[in-house]
């Protein structure tokens, strides 16, 4: 047997391979959000027959003479750019336009590391009320909380106000804020009717006729933000019977839930749920009381090196060995200068304390999402075709080398006769 025998088998293999990439291509060209995959050629071993020279003070140099044996596969990489927009129709359908993946996974997940990386975004809500993909995975996120320091008597400053009087008002004005814990994204518990028992209408209360209660039956219900340990705060869930003072005896100031919460946790109707597409908030009207509902905003995750991720199963990936590590974004700078799990910058001067920069959560660039639609395959039709047919031309190219050298053996062989 000849090296180039060797060869030639070395390179129909390598063309194969190729052959079954261009195939998976071809087969997923109309699979929503598909990244279509490359393969490279790389040469295979040399056996050196002679080895080169500098030359010395009468003789010049000579080049070493090597002999290959074939081709191997080099890499099969992802082209991970962004395709093009598929409309739908359907408002929760959602792509993300520039760098980035969804967060998509078990709703016991308490890391991103923990959670699947995905460009899919046919969303939907289920029976329980949670933000979960075509396939039931629950989309994570940050969720809308009742604001701790929120001050229903709070004023706006004046224009001559103070930079530090103006951030208080702001930190004070709204009854919720989203909280920087990642969660699995869920519609919010709905309150149970205004009663005088149960806190819903004005303290002194005896008449509940012409009263206006505190709340509506149905309104939403937020979670609340939990105490301070570590320097970090967590969400606590609202429960069935928590009632109106659900963190009363929370000695790190967390706030009321001010609504009393039904005893059979029914979530708030919903209709017309909307993610918005410049910070991905998750909104809906409630069909009871008319009122917005927040869900909180879809978190984006990004890697050091988007094309180095893994395949997990469908349209799933995971931030493996190659890919880095995951960033948390929250789109629009929503939560631009916060850090995970409510942690905060503590003590001023040498005795400043700041959480770890990777617990930073970025603003995602300029990635943007498009609802309405998905984002389509990356697979071009007309590239996989050119390459299918360099590829068969490739390969029949060794399968007659191997012919050729074949007929040198038998020539070889028929000497003695």
């Amino acid at each position: 047997m000849t090296g180039a025998m060797y060869a030639a088998i070395g390179g129909l293999k390598s063309h194969m391979s190729k052959l079954n990439v261009i195939g998976h291509n071809i087969a997923n060209c109309n699979t929503y959000g598909y990244k279509s995959q490359r393969m490279t050629f790389r040469e295979s071993m040399y056996s050196t027959l002679t080895a080169g020279s500098d030359g010395g003070e009468l003789a010049g140099g000579v080049n070493p003479s090597q002999v290959g044996y074939g081709a191997s596969v080099g890499c099969i990489d992802l082209n991970m750019s962004t395709s093009t927009f598929a409309a739908s129709g359907i408002d929760l359908d959602v792509m993300i336009n520039g760098e980035g993946f969804f967060l998509v996974g078990d709703k016991d997940a308490i890391s991103a590391d923990q959670l699947s990386l995905t460009r899919v975004g046919d969303f939907g809500v289920d029976p329980q009320g949670y933000l979960v993909d075509g396939d039931g995975r629950v989309v994570f996120g940050f969720a809308t909380v009742q604001n701790p320091d929120y001050d229903p008597t709070a004023k706006e400053p004046g224009e001559n106000a103070t930079a530090e009087q103006k951030a208080e008002y702001e930190k004070k004005k709204n009854p919720t804020m989203i909280s920087t814990q990642l969660v699995p994204l869920r519609v919010p518990v709905a309150a149970a009717a205004p009663t005088l028992t149960n806190g819903g209408y004005p303290a002194g209360t005896t008449n509940t006729e012409g009263a206006t209660p505190n709340w509506l039956e149905g309104d939403a219900v937020y979670d609340v933000l939990g105490p301070v340990t570590d320097n970090k705060r967590t969400n606590i869930n609202v429960k069935p019977g928590d009632g109106p003072n659900v963190a009363d005896n929370d000695p790190n100031g967390a706030t009321k839930s001010q609504q009393a919460v039904n005893k059979d946790n029914l979530r708030v109707s919903l209709q017309g749920i909307k993610i918005d597409p410049k910070t991905g908030l998750v909104t809906g009207t409630n069909t009871k009381t008319g009122g917005t509902v927040s869900i909180g905003c879809i978190a984006i995750a990004t890697v050091d090196n988007p094309s180095g991720v893994t395949h997990d199963n469908g349209p799933y990936y995971k931030a493996m060995e190659g890919a880095g590590d995951i960033h948390l974004n929250a789109l629009g700078g929503t939560l631009n200068g916060k850090y995970l799990n409510n942690q905060e910058i503590t003590g001023t001067g040498d005795a400043q304390v700041v959480p770890p920069y990777s617990d930073a959560i970025g603003t995602g660039g300029k990635t943007v999402l498009q609802t309405g639609g998905l984002e389509a395959s990356s697979t071009d039709i007309a590239t996989e075709f050119s390459e299918m047919i360099t590829t068969q031309r490739g390969y029949q190219a060794n399968t007659r080398i191997i012919t050729v050298t074949d007929s040198m053996l038998e020539e070889l062989v028929n000497m003695k006769r």
